[in-house]
C-alpha cells in the first residue's frame, strides 16, 4: 500500500510540474484514442482496452474489451472466476463548454457491454458450480479526464458504474 501511495504521489508531482504543449483536437480525422490500463471493481482488477474515434463536434464512439479474474476461497473449497467484457460507449466532451486548457479533456458518457465469465471449482465438498455463461447486458456511466503530455499521449482517469469494471479506471491514452 505504501509502494502505491508513493508511485501516485510521485505521478501526480510530474503530472502537476510538466508544462505541457500538447494541443488536444478530438475533433479531427487524426483523433483516434487507444486506451488501456486497469480498473476499479470487487471482482478483482480489470484490464482493459478501449479505442474510441470522433462522429461529430464534441461527440466520440468506440468500443473496448475487458478482462478480470478473481477467487473466492470457504475453508477447503476455492473457486476461481474470470470474467470478459465487450463494451460499446459515446461520450460527450466537455472542453469546449468549460473552455478547458488545451492539455485537457474533459466528458461524459454511456456504456452498453456485455459479459462473460467461467468459474472454476477446487475442492472436496458437493458445492461444485463450475462452468461458464454470459451474463447479458449491462448498462453504465462513465465521468472522465485526460491530461495530455504531448500531442500523443495522456494519462486517463475515469470514474463510473452499471458495469463489472464498476468503479473506474486508470490508464494511458495513445493518439493513433
Amino acid at each position: 500500500m505504501k509502494t502505491k501511495n508513493i508511485f501516485l504521489l510521485t505521478l501526480l508531482s510530474i503530472t502537476l510540474s510538466l508544462n505541457s504543449f500538447a494541443q488536444f483536437e478530438p475533433y479531427t480525422e487524426s483523433a483516434k484514442m487507444l486506451t488501456a490500463g486497469v480498473g476499479f471493481s470487487g471482482w478483482g482488477i480489470p484490464l482493459f482496452v478501449r479505442y474510441e474515434h470522433p462522429v461529430k463536434e464534441n461527440i466520440t464512439v468506440g468500443g473496448g474489451l475487458s478482462y478480470q479474474s478473481t477467487s473466492e476461497t470457504f475453508g477447503t473449497e476455492k473457486w476461481k472466476h474470470s470474467i470478459f467484457g465487450v463494451i460499446a460507449r459515446g461520450s460527450y466532451h466537455f472542453n469546449t463548454l468549460l473552455k478547458a486548457n488545451d492539455s485537457w479533456d474533459f466528458y461524459a458518457g454511456l456504456g452498453l457491454g456485455y459479459y462473460f465469465w467461467d468459474t472454476s471449482f477446487d475442492g472436496i465438498s458437493g458445492l461444485d458450480y463450475s462452468g461458464s455463461g454470459s451474463g447479458g447486458f449491462s448498462l453504465g456511466l462513465h465521468v472522465g479526464g485526460r491530461y495530455f503530455f504531448n500531442d500523443n499521449f495522456s494519462i486517463n482517469l475515469e470514474l463510473g458504474g452499471g458495469t463489472v469494471q464498476g468503479g473506474g479506471t486508470l490508464g494511458a491514452t495513445f493518439m493513433l
